[in-house]
């Protein structure tokens, strides 16, 4: 975003939009559906027209089970993404667009504290103000750094260790203290995936990157395995009646085989779905202007 945002100016919120409505609301949609022709398939989702519209629209709510919607199991990061995304585009009215994602990296930060110290009876304040937040702000740093001389004065292979033993620290975390949460799952989980993304961009920018075409598509269908991940998953187990685990060899290989499938949905939807459609909005919606949103 603080690679963006600057040259986007007024058009950064409807480019973002642009690029995670679509996706988000056909399979919204879809989950919607099937709650209420084949609720069963579902474990705690609930048909509801209000859960729907809140839903679509990024306005987070309790279900009746007591826990935070929304119908895509996914959708909740969402919601935090698109907050950061209002910020950052008031940040652009309000400062030279240079700064703005430093402004609203400020602001959430700020924020995120006040609720941790008034614990505002708000819930949706509140639900807002997680620590969550904190890890865009992280975001925002690296590209700073990375955009610095930092990265040139620090040798690739010191980039490679620190990398090799941010990525070991979350699980460790886990294993010893089991899942944390607030500010200490910022600790735990934000700031290694930050010193994480920061030594691998050192790294490429040090000239070694993999530019295989798997890779390359799996991160252009990144988004998709990203929402679509949890129901795969939920039908691999269902049909099967197997459980994907590391206890067991036949664990071991149900884990492998749900993560291909995974990428594999991942992919066609991307290919079929996805990339079609932007295609079709970008030529509606930036016709005549010369812009496009990126589909990969």
């Amino acid at each position: 975003m603080s690679y963006v945002a600057p040259s986007e100016g007024s058009r950064f919120f409807a480019r973002r939009l642009l690029r995670v409505l679509p996706l988000y609301w056909i399979s919204t949609i879809g989950i919607y559906i099937i709650a209420i022709l084949k609720p069963h398939w579902l474990n705690s989702t609930t048909a509801g027209l209000g859960y729907l519209a809140k839903s679509l629209l990024f306005i987070p709510y309790t279900k009746q089970d007591g826990h935070w919607g929304p119908l895509n199991l996914n959708g909740w990061t969402l919601e935090y993404e698109m907050f950061f995304y209002l910020v950052i585009s008031w940040a652009l009215c309000v400062f030279r667009p240079r700064w703005a994602t430093t402004a609203a990296a400020l602001g959430l930060v700020a924020y995120c504290v006040t609720v941790a110290l008034a614990e505002p009876s708000n819930l949706v304040i509140r639900y807002l103000g997680q620590p969550f937040l904190l890890e865009f702000c992280l975001g925002v740093l690296a590209y700073f750094i990375v955009q610095s001389r930092i990265v040139t004065c620090i040798p690739r292979n010191v980039w490679l260790a620190i990398a090799a033993l941010s990525l070991l620290a979350m699980p460790m975390f886990f294993y010893s203290y089991g899942a944390p949460d607030k500010f200490v799952r910022t600790l735990a989980y934000g700031v290694p995936s930050f010193l994480f993304i920061t030594s691998l961009i050192a790294v490429e920018q040090a000239g070694w990157a993999t530019r295989g075409r798997l890779v390359a598509r799996l991160g252009a269908a990144s988004y998709a395995i990203y929402l679509l991940h949890p129901y795969v998953v939920g039908v691999f187990k269902k049909s099967l009646s197997s459980h994907a685990d590391l206890h067991s060899w036949s664990g071991i290989v149900g884990v492998f085989a749900v993560m291909i499938l995974v990428c594999a949905v991942g992919d066609i939807c991307h290919r079929f779905v996805e990339r079609p459609l932007l295609k079709i909005l970008n030529r509606i919606h930036f016709a005549g202007r010369g812009q496009r949103v990126a589909a990969e």
